[in-house]
Parts: structure tokens; sequence; C-alpha cells
């Protein structure tokens, strides 16, 4: 077989078949690290943030991907609005892509964004509430001394004990609920997350955060001792705790790829941690956002992918 010359001038070789010259291609290396392979995440781009009463855009606090990857949204709650991502592709040029949420469960875009430029909100759709519990001292200081109250909630964890001292002149149920107040706002691991309140007998604990409503909460009195003070059950709900509507932005497995092809069978080798991956391409020869390759591999920071493409 003869030698088969390229001819520079009009970027074709020769072929076997006499005069007739072919266009000549090339195999393009796209190299991404194993550190900027890295793992899907629910929040790699934007923070669980919180929705307001009106739909919102977030322009702060954003983190790019390490490398052009599309984007996942996910909700704190049953939320089935919309999100819509803005920021650019491997070329830098303006895309956006809307996803409807599917509350706690993940749901993947499919472009892939080099940059998030901001993230348009839809408007919550519950009203947060603060959850306020209510218990009743019942009787009043039997004599000077100390009573041991133990309090638990979810936002605090494990059961804590709160001594809470008083006086001989703490004989009445008021004068009491105001010492117990003062005790439990006094402990640093309740007034973290709870604030202790009321009037008259009425001991009122009301939630720092917005949460789900914590059936678990309780105040009881552990060790009487001489003071003797004495509590009714408690009410859980006076009013019951709502969590707000939250949404994060982070990142998906599928990987941009810097170019626009035809076909998807132009991309020749795929590999993931140096072995073959039977992951799927997408081809797009118009819009360079759209080409993509969904790993079958589990990206997570050590394990780096290269693609063999035929340009």
């Amino acid at each position: 077989m003869a030698r088969v010359p390229f001819n520079p001038k009009i970027g074709t070789i020769k072929t076997d078949a006499g005069n007739l010259g072919i266009d000549r291609s090339f195999l393009a290396h796209y190299a991404i690290s194993a550190a900027d392979a890295t793992a899907e995440s629910d929040t790699a781009v934007m923070a669980l943030t919180a929705l307001g009463a009106e739909a919102s855009e977030v322009t702060t606090g954003l983190t790019d991907p390490t490398v052009p990857r599309n984007i996942k949204v996910d909700a704190s709650a049953a939320i089935t609005t919309d999100v819509t991502v803005n920021g650019t592709n491997f070329a830098g040029e303006a895309i956006s892509e809307t996803l409807t949420l599917n509350g706690t469960m993940a749901v993947a875009g499919s472009l892939a964004f080099s940059s998030v430029t901001s993230v348009e909100l839809p408007a919550a759709t519950t009203t947060p509430a603060y959850q306020v519990a209510t218990v009743a001292v019942t009787q009043g200081a039997q004599g000077a001394g100390s009573t041991v109250f133990t309090f638990v909630s979810a936002a605090t964890g494990a059961a804590f004990d709160v001594t809470v001292a008083f006086l001989a002149a703490d004989d009445t149920t008021a004068e009491a609920a105001v010492k117990l107040r003062a005790g439990l706002n006094a402990n640093a691991t309740f007034a973290a997350k709870w604030t202790a309140g009321g009037s008259s007998a009425s001991v009122t604990i009301t939630a720092k955060d917005y949460a789900a409503q914590d059936a678990t909460i309780n105040l009881t009195v552990k060790t009487a001792g001489d003071s003797a003070v004495t509590l009714g059950a408690i009410t859980v709900d006076t009013t019951a705790g709502v969590a707000e509507d939250k949404v994060s932005v982070g990142v998906g497995k599928k990987f941009g790829i810097p170019y626009m092809l035809s076909a998807d069978e132009l991309v020749l080798v795929k590999l993931f941690n140096n072995s073959a991956d039977a992951g799927a391409v997408t081809a797009d020869a118009d819009e360079l956002e759209k080409n993509v390759i969904a790993l079958n591999g589990t990206p997570d920071g050590l394990k780096p992918i290269d693609l063999h493409i035929i340009v």
C-alpha cells in the first residue's frame, strides 16, 4: 500500500482510492483529575436555604462546580415548585435550567454548569412556626432548698438536669415559676435552643429555631429536695412547631464534555479510575452544555476520568 500523505492546504489525507481525499480527524484527550471528580452532593453549590413568603433570588454564597457538570436541587419538605439555576457553560456562555422539586428526593439536571451565578427560589408553601410547650408549677416551695428538674428535647439531645434554688418565700406557684424560668434560661444547653417565659404559674418553653413539631420535649421533677416544687404534665403543642421550607443546590454525576458532538459514538474511550466505564454520553451538535457523560462509576474525589474523543 502506498504512503498516504496529508495535504495541509485543504486539510485532507489521500486514500488508496486513487485521487480521493478525505478529511483528517483528531483524537482529543479530555482528562478530569481525581480531585476535580468530586462526589455527588446535594449542597455543594448552595447550602439549605430558607424560602420566604415571596419568590427570591440568591446571588451570593454560591460555590461553582470543580469542573463543568450537572446540578441537583433538593428540598427539606414536600415541595413541588420550580427552582431555576443560572450560570455559564464550558465556553462561558450564559445558560439556565429550571427543575421541579420533588420533596426530599433530589432532582438532577441535564446541563453542564461551569459556574452558577444565581438561584431563583420559589415562595414557601408552608408558614413556619416556633414550637411552644407549656408546663405549670403545681406546688410552690415548701422550704428553702433546691429542686432538680430534667429537661429533654430533640433540639438539645440527651436529657440533662437543671438545678434551681428556691427560698422559703417562693411558696406560691407563681413565685416558684419565676425562679424556674430564670433557672432554665441560665442553663447554656437549654438557652441555646429554647426560651422559658410565661406568667403566673405557667412556664412556656419556646423554640428559638423553626423546626418540625417535637413530641419528645418534656420537663419533669427529678429530685424534689427540701423545696419540693412540683410540676403538672407538659403540653407539647401549645403552638405546634412547623419547619421552614428550605432548598439546596448540589452537583450530580454528569460531567460536561468540551465539544459539541454530532454523535455519542465520537467518544471512543471512556475511562474511570483507569478502567473502562459504561457511562452514557449525551451528544448535541448545537448546545455545548448538553454534551455530557453520565458516569456508571461513582465519583468520590479519588478517581480520575479520561475521555478520548474524535474531533
